[in-house]
């Protein structure tokens, strides 16, 4: 927003164009975007690969998990800086959504329960911004169907089908759903814009179920716009779950009934299929998965060496 302060000029509020110009992604924008999420996601399967083989030897701790996992961005090409701080957080720590683990305030990590992570990379080519929620071991059945919840509403809003003209307030819903239907929700919006080597928090595209009067997030979605897709079960005291893919907004067709839009994930990593439980899947969210899981093995395997390139075929299979 802008305000004119001279008490001589009448008050002007008003948005900023160049937020709306920032916010649709040109098409060289969104190649190297792309590329930039190719390269993060392999970051992130290799990290993954080597948590859940590490896990099983020795225990580890949230700082040591977190360097891993920024030692493996920095091997990538045109890798600069973390795009905010990583949230690395064991069992009841992921229940506060914006936990940070410090030299002084650290979990240790064993072969059980479940390890949230939310961070994300500024690269040469963009911006990105993912959270990965890991089986470590045995974990009790309520966390597994907190993950299969948070789940079910990241897979129907990266679903969606819409009319143009729809905002982020009107797709909510979609992520809440699931959870909703069983008096559980989660105290945050379920998404926010991304900017292109910019702020990872950058509307005014957003995904909110209510307009708050000090956030500007709440723009009719346009193709180009790239928004993330975060919903999550948080028990204080006990777990937090969270999956988050970047959505790309696409245009679908257009007919009699108007111009149709649906979105694409641009975020290429394993969701891990330990913590699902299938039978809570609908068939629609089953096939979503599928086709999800095998983007992101045809994506990521060039790249990788043939032991982590066997284990991502693994825990990518169809369900």
């Amino acid at each position: 927003m802008v305000e004119c302060l001279n008490p001589q000029i009448p008050l002007l509020k008003e948005d900023l164009p160049i937020a709306l110009m920032k916010a649709i992604k040109n098409p060289i924008e969104i190649a190297c975007t792309k590329q930039a999420h190719i390269y993060d996601g392999v970051a992130v399967t290799k990290w993954m690969y080597w948590l859940k083989k590490t896990i099983k030897e020795r225990d580890l701790d949230e700082l040591e998990v977190q360097d891993y996992l920024e030692k493996m961005r920095a091997e990538q090409p045109g890798y600069i800086e973390p795009s905010f701080s990583t949230i690395c957080a064991y069992n009841a720590n992921a229940a506060m959504m914006h936990y940070q683990a410090t030299k002084e305030n650290y979990a240790t990590i064993q072969a059980k329960g479940m390890l949230l992570v939310d961070s994300g990379g500024q690269y040469l080519k963009g911006t990105t911004d993912i959270t990965r929620t890991l089986i470590l071991g045995e974990v009790p059945d309520v966390f597994k169907k907190h993950f299969t919840l948070a789940l079910r509403s990241m897979l129907r809003l990266q679903s969606a089908c819409f009319l143009e003209g729809c905002t982020g307030l009107n797709l909510d819903i979609l992520a809440r759903g699931p959870l909703w239907d069983l008096n559980l929700d989660y105290q945050c919006g379920t998404g926010h814009g991304v900017g292109h080597l910019l702020n990872v928090h950058e509307g005014p595209n957003g995904f909110r179920w209510k307009v708050l009067a000090n956030r500007n997030e709440m723009a009719v979605l346009k193709p180009g716009m790239i928004t993330t897709n975060e919903p999550g079960v948080y028990i204080e005291g006990s777990h937090g779950v969270r999956h988050e893919n970047e959505l790309l907004c696409v245009f679908k067709e257009e007919n009699a009934s108007g111009r149709f839009l649906t979105f694409e994930p641009i975020t290429y990593a394993p969701i891990d299929l330990e913590g699902v439980q299938v039978e809570l899947l609908e068939k629609a969210e089953k096939e979503a998965l599928n086709q999800y899981h095998a983007l992101v093995y045809q994506t990521l395997a060039p790249y990788l060496e043939a032991d982590v390139q066997a284990w991502l075929k693994d825990i990518t299979r169809a369900l």
